[in-house]
């Protein structure tokens, strides 16, 4: 198996961070290529012994390690927040979701919540994106080097907004930026779940990431779990877009600091 290494030059000089203009947001690059998914149940095991948590079926669903493999995108530097779902819906006519006006989940940067996933599929649609494979977001999240969280392989309540933190809701995405991933994304680790475009064990869109009612052992890069693609009212559920590399050339401009 090859890998580039993070942070390398990239073939054809690619922007590492761009804005993508329908939503003007930052998005951060994916390096295509190779890489380790999933994981195998002997790290699991001890990655739960090491939080005092017990083997829920559910982590049994990321076994077993594999190689797969994801071309150059994009992937939205944060979860899709307020602020831009409130474009979407003036421009798009597209209805509010649930909890819009309650003032708990409503604040500008905070994820937006109370959608399902036609919800974010319209959304992506309409930015020029699409929802992440589960394979792409485990790439952003998690890099090449296998770690457990984005940040490392060493939990720290203060990186990420999971049940640890006690917050008790969501928090404003970039809250906590030494939580960033190997590719620059946040919040990858709690606030929200975040939706994919795959199939969860036959049931529904696969979800990863974790949120502020989990604890640490589900806030891992490799945890999945599943939703219904049509329930929405979820204050524990968001998403995150990307753009593929041929629409970045037209729709995104390449951001320098």
């Amino acid at each position: 198996m090859t890998n580039r290494k993070e942070g390398a030059v990239r073939p054809h000089n690619l922007p590492q961070v761009i804005i993508t203009l329908k939503d003007n947001t930052e998005a951060v690059l994916i390096p295509g290529g190779q890489f380790h998914f999933g994981v195998h149940r002997e790290q699991v095991h001890r990655i739960l012994e090491s939080l005092k948590e017990p083997l829920e079926p559910l982590f049994g669903t990321e076994i077993p390690r594999q190689i797969a493999e994801v071309a150059d995108c994009y992937i939205d530097r944060h979860p899709v927040t307020n602020r831009r779902y409130a474009a979407f819906i003036k421009a798009a006519g597209h209805p509010p979701p649930e909890f819009w006006k309650d003032p708990r989940w409503n604040q500008p940067d905070q994820p937006v919540v109370g959608i399902s996933y036609r919800d974010a599929e319209a959304y992506a649609g309409w930015a020029g994106k699409r929802i992440p494979t589960e394979q792409e977001w485990e790439r952003a999240a998690r890099g090449i080097d296998e770690r457990t969280w984005p940040w490392g392989s060493r939990f720290e309540v203060r990186l990420c907004n999971s049940r640890e933190l006690k917050a008790g809701r969501t928090t404003e995405v970039g809250k906590s930026p030494g939580g960033a991933s190997p590719v620059g994304a946040l919040d990858m680790a709690g606030n929200v779940w975040e939706l994919c475009s795959g199939e969860w064990e036959g049931f529904g869109k696969a979800i990863r990431g974790g949120s502020y009612k989990n604890p640490a052992a589900y806030c891992r890069c490799t945890c999945r779990w599943g939703i219904d693609p049509d329930i929405r009212g979820s204050t524990w559920l968001g998403f995150r877009c990307v753009m593929d590399l041929s629409k970045a050339r037209i729709y995104g401009r390449a951001l320098s600091y």
